[in-house]
């Protein structure tokens, strides 16, 4: 199998202009693929096309909104080497934890030397974590920045109309926390604290190297990774943010 033919494709949703990722999730499987070194191409998805392009490529939703209807989101990756027993050709993923698990695979198979995404034994951690940070911020920091998301023109309105209708208000602008006002200061110094009680104790070894476990980075730093790069796409403290806590 030639490079061309072997190189996976990631779809992601389409911000603007310039189009660039910001969501966390794809992110965290972004930041995989380029820790495992692996060729990919990226195939960019309007927001308001996320769920015909799931179905159209026949993977299921694999997240549910609070009434428990299906959340059908990105990232999906393109897998053409591999044949899993349901498809005929390739192998497609649909969520970013099992794209991991996937790539890790791959990667320790091909035995390069460079550090695994799940060093061994820390799989069932590392989904606890996982599910940990997510909560984390959700809670604390989607709130401030989800407002703030770099939208496409193109899509703008109907990407918002959908979304507001999936937290339930009326409006999009129903969702904003207006800079400024002592409700936002209040929720910012909430999101400080959190991070200061619920990840900072994680980083047990800060004085040999930025990461969880000094100086070998490792699938849990990709996760606070993607939700870092939701911050500084959207979050209008993120200057702040990066001081917080000695500058985690």
């Amino acid at each position: 199998m030639d490079a061309q033919t072997s190189t996976m494709t990631f779809y992601d949703i389409a911000s603007g202009p310039l189009v660039h990722p910001f969501a966390p999730n794809p992110w965290k499987a972004r930041y995989a693929l380029n820790f495992t070194k692996t060729p990919y191409r990226t195939e960019w998805v309007a927001l308001p096309d996320v769920a015909a392009t799931r179905a159209k490529l026949r993977v299921p939703p694999c997240r549910k909104h609070a009434d428990g209807s299906d959340f059908p989101t990105l990232p999906i990756l393109y897998d053409p080497t591999t044949t899993s027993p349901m498809q005929q050709e390739g192998t497609l993923i649909g969520d970013s934890f099992d794209i991991a698990i996937h790539l890790n695979n791959k990667q320790t198979a091909r035995n390069h030397g460079s550090p695994p995404l799940f060093p061994p034994n820390t799989l069932a951690l590392h989904r606890t974590f996982n599910a940990h940070v997510d909560n984390l911020f959700t809670m604390n920091g989607a709130v401030l920045a989800g407002y703030y998301m770099p939208f496409d023109p193109a899509t703008a309105e109907t990407a918002k109309a959908d979304m507001a209708r999936r937290v339930g208000v009326s409006r999009w602008e129903d969702l904003e926390v207006p800079q400024g006002s002592e409700q936002r200061k209040k929720m910012v110094a909430g999101f400080e604290a959190a991070l200061g009680s619920g990840l900072a104790p994680w980083f047990i070894r800060r004085d040999e190297g930025p990461f969880l476990e000094g100086t070998t980075p490792m699938y849990a730093d990709l996760i606070i990774g993607g939700w870092l790069q939701m911050m500084r796409n959207c979050l209008p403290e993120w200057e702040e943010l990066r001081g917080w806590h000695g500058g985690l």
